[in-house]
């Protein structure tokens, strides 16, 4: 517990805390539970002075009183679940992504993960009043790739500036710096106005490159084995047991065959919902197109 420090109040001096420590009462919390009338009689105080102090400590360490109603309101208000801007997505996650928790977006290489992470950082920085955190760590995010979409969709210069300049990219090489980056986050270290979506594109290549030769845990997305001339396919997420349990929710990805839509061709993207702890969907698959206008 923080100690009690003359500079902090306005009736303590320098002399009457050494009094106060002589009778071992040293942190704001011995203050607290002391008897009003011992702190009367060791400070030389009033009664009145001693229970301003006692006040000023209550208002500036104590937690914001709340009531019922107003709490409820507040959960009600709050924002749970973050939507991905695609319909049938949203319907197979109940209404987007969970704030405040790790989602997972796993499949096979070109089975289109890092352009659905394009089209979610777009989808949410069309919103005023929400800024994208992506965290590149292979060195291949395309703002290309990003203006053709919302060229493609209508939107102006202007507007397309504005969509873009909330998208704000950092690159990370290694574990160490995206560990000092989350940390300054947490700790207003590193202000982002308005962040309402971290996007890390990919964690995989850092937790290799971490671990090193000597600790490589299954790398491969699909392995396989061939046994008395039967095929036997097992796919397993590349980031071993201990990453399992991480996700709240694990989104699969998988590349399906190109289709042809309004005179455009397209790709077809299954998207499977493996794993969640917030979800509860009869439905846990839906089909995405991907086009020049994104993912659909």
């Amino acid at each position: 517990m923080q100690k009690l420090k003359a500079q902090n109040f306005n009736n303590l001096s320098e002399s009457i805390i050494r009094t106060l420590a002589q009778n071992r009462i040293v942190t704001i919390l011995d203050f607290l539970q002391e008897d009003v009338a011992k702190l009367t009689s060791l400070t030389k105080l009033s009664l009145h002075d001693v229970l301003t102090i006692r006040n000023e400590i209550f208002t500036t360490y104590s937690a914001p009183l709340i009531n019922g109603t107003a709490l409820l309101t507040k959960v009600y208000k709050s924002r749970s679940r973050i939507s991905s801007g695609i319909d049938s997505l949203d319907s197979i996650t109940n209404g987007g992504f969970p704030v405040r928790h790790i989602t997972e977006i796993c499949g096979l290489a070109d089975s289109g993960k890092s352009q659905l992470c394009f089209q979610l950082a777009i989808n949410v920085a069309k919103d005023d009043d929400s800024t994208v955190l992506y965290v590149d760590t292979k060195g291949d995010f395309s703002a290309v790739r990003v203006q053709k979409i919302l060229d493609a969709q209508g939107y102006s210069h202007k507007d397309m500036a504005s969509i873009m300049y909330r998208i704000r990219v950092v690159h990370i090489w290694t574990m160490a710096d995206l560990v000092d980056l989350f940390k300054g986050i947490k700790n207003k270290a590193l202000e982002i106005e308005n962040l309402a979506l971290v996007i890390v594109d990919s964690l995989p290549c850092l937790m290799f490159q971490h671990l090193g030769d000597d600790n490589k845990m299954d790398d491969g997305e699909s392995t396989s084995a061939y046994k008395e001339a039967a095929y036997i396919e097992k796919k397993n997420r590349c980031l071993g047991k201990y990453w399992e349990s991480v996700p709240v929710l694990v989104l699969q990805l998988e590349k399906l065959d190109l289709c042809s839509k309004e005179n455009e061709t397209c790709t077809e993207l299954k998207a499977s919902i493996i794993t969640s702890n917030v979800t509860k969907s009869n439905n846990n698959q839906c089909v995405l197109n991907l086009s020049t206008m994104g993912i659909t």
